[in-house]
């Protein structure tokens, strides 16, 4: 499913449904697979510590490769965790960081002065800036146009309204075909995802205002990230307000001089004027809040039910033990060296767990880095450490102490009563 997405669609791999639902196919497959993936992966994780003197080492490996049927059901919780985890948040943080060198390529700005969602800005600061020498300013209208797709489906798409001679001085749009300079009244720029997008094609849209027309295909923008909106001209975004504005130094132009002039003027029209870097730093990454609700129900309903899993299953497992438990103080374990054995065993599982979890979120991430790519959209994987370095760090404590607690308690007895007992 991943490669035929990223063979047909890559854009498809980048938008919320598929990258939420993506992992939880490679997840159900990997652990269906885990009985035949732990053996071998257990004996080399433990090569080394098995070569360590003592015999907790080699116990440990013996253990977990020999039962095979326990380490599985006792990792797939750990795979479950730290794949659906970081394969989400990583997904995310990967776009998110996507998105804001895409944003930082387009805009060939100095300043962007930009109002907060819902508001607009201030005409009287347009007017100072417009005045400045040495600047050329590009003032932008949020709007949006639908279309009707397939005869059935009306899709509406973000669109901004723009002075197109402007636009190509302080912009870098990723064009496909066609040119931003033939935008006019009568056209309208449009990207891929578009139905129809031949240049000088003519398509029928409704405006932001609700009045339908049909506008010719100026130019096409590659889709990108999925930021890559539509463009038409003011006259075609009645009763939309300037709500962003791009400002260019020209060659001959001083730059400190028109940064006073432009900070001036926004301290007197309470209007925040930002350099370029600064604007992306502080709107890229950025997360919806129903897009990061979302995510953190999905992970905190997730988590809870696999770190259940992940208690109730070694608990289990560990009390089933008992008499494997018994004869090893038979031939002469301390219950120190008994319990420091389960230990182990239990970290020896998690790693386990670890790793194919972490095989599946690499396979999730490299999938949206080829998908990345073949958008031309380059950008690092960013996997977020900080949070897999937490929930390692809890399933190896909740591992252990599921694992410790039910072999403490059988070591009460004694163990030549619990070794005359059958499995």
């Amino acid at each position: 499913m991943l490669v035929w997405a990223l063979v047909t669609d890559p854009g498809d791999v980048l938008k919320r449904k598929t990258y939420i639902l993506q992992p939880m196919w490679l997840i159900v497959g990997f652990a269906l697979f885990a009985p035949l993936l732990v053996r071998p992966l257990t004996r080399l994780l433990t090569w080394l510590p098995a070569r360590l003197p003592g015999a907790t080492g080699l116990l440990a490996r013996q253990n977990a490769s020999t039962s095979v049927r326990r380490t599985a059901a006792v990792a797939a919780p750990v795979l479950i965790t730290v794949a659906l985890a970081v394969s989400l948040l990583g997904t995310v943080a990967t776009v998110n960081g996507a998105k804001a060198t895409e944003a930082a390529a387009q805009t060939g700005a100095d300043w962007v002065v930009a109002a907060d969602e819902g508001r607009t800005l201030d005409p009287l600061f347009l007017a100072r800036a417009q005045n400045i020498p040495g600047v050329v300013t590009s003032a932008s209208r949020s709007g949006a146009v639908t279309v009707l797709e397939g005869g059935t489906a009306l899709i509406r798409s973000e669109a901004r309204a723009v002075d197109p001679a402007a636009l190509a001085q302080v912009a870098r749009l990723p064009v496909v075909s066609g040119r931003i300079a033939d935008l006019d009244d009568d056209s309208i720029v449009v990207n891929q995802e578009w139905e129809t997008r031949a240049v000088g094609q003519r398509v029928s849209v409704w405006l932001g205002d609700g009045r339908k027309t049909s506008l010719r295909i100026a130019a096409v923008l590659r889709v990108g990230t999925g930021s890559n909106g539509v463009y038409v001209t003011p006259k075609n975004a009645a009763g939309a307000a300037i709500d962003r504005i791009d400002i260019k130094l020209r060659t001959e132009a001083n730059r400190s001089a028109t940064a006073a002039l432009l900070e001036e003027a926004g301290r007197d029209t309470a209007t925040p004027v930002l350099t370029k870097d600064t604007w992306v730093s502080e709107h890229y990454p950025r997360t919806s809040e129903n897009t990061r609700m979302g995510m953190l129900l999905i992970l905190g309903i997730a988590l809870l039910y696999t770190g259940i899993a992940l208690a109730n299953t070694l608990v289990m497992a560990t009390t089933d033990r008992v008499r494997d438990l018994a004869v090893l103080r038979l031939t002469g374990a301390t219950k120190p060296q008994v319990l420091w054995l389960v230990t182990v065993e239990a970290l020896v599982v998690v790693v386990v767990g670890a790793v194919l979890g972490g095989a599946v979120a690499a396979l999730n991430l490299l999938g949206v880095k080829g998908a990345l790519e073949l958008l031309s959209v380059s950008s690092p994987v960013l996997v977020p450490w900080g949070a897999v370095s937490a929930l390692l760090a809890a399933s190896t404590a909740l591992a252990t102490v599921s694992a410790v607690l039910p072999a403490l308690a059988a070591l009460r007895t004694r163990p030549v009563e619990l070794g005359g007992m059958r499995e």
